[in-house]
């Protein structure tokens, strides 16, 4: 018998993994478990109002392809290093001047693996596929003839 605790708590779901390589430009909720490769700090300023701006991007890879990562948050900054295994949830693929990168927002998690979850194995080193980089492929965006979009100079 449930009782009204049960239906407020329902048991928690575990995770769905995918893959680097099965990513496309419209994936959300993404659940991966890779490998920094590398990380770079890509902007690192401080505003007019006295507030500092820190974007690194880190290349992440599993075993089948690598992408880029960006990090904007102290947090993230302390967490994703080069070496480390990661776990990655609800994280979100965004465009950024016509390439893919993974984003994680305030509804993401991304922590170290600790094989105490019970989930699969990060990839060990030798077996990342580096040369399948998604992150290195140029979309470009291609109006929908169903959508008309009616613009103001258009209009007569």
């Amino acid at each position: 018998m449930e009782t009204s605790a049960d239906k407020k708590n329902p048991p928690l779901r575990k995770p769905v993994f995918t893959t680097i390589g099965a990513l496309d430009p419209e994936s959300r909720t993404v659940n991966l478990i890779c490998k920094v490769v590398n990380v770079k700090t890509v902007l690192d300023v401080t505003r007019n109002d006295g507030s500092k701006m820190k974007i690194s991007e880190a290349e992440i890879a599993d075993t089948s392809g690598s992408m880029t990562l960006t990090c904007r948050t102290e947090e993230h900054f302390g967490i994703v290093l080069k070496g480390v295994d990661l776990i990655i949830r609800n994280a979100s693929v965004r465009m950024f001047k016509g390439f893919m990168r993974l984003h994680v927002d305030k509804w993401g998690v991304i922590e170290k693996y600790d094989s105490k979850w019970g989930y699969e194995k990060p990839p060990e080193q030798a077996d990342l596929k580096l040369d399948n980089d998604i992150s290195a492929v140029e979309y470009e965006e291609v109006p929908d003839p169903q959508r008309s979009e009616v613009r103001s100079d258009d209009i007569n």
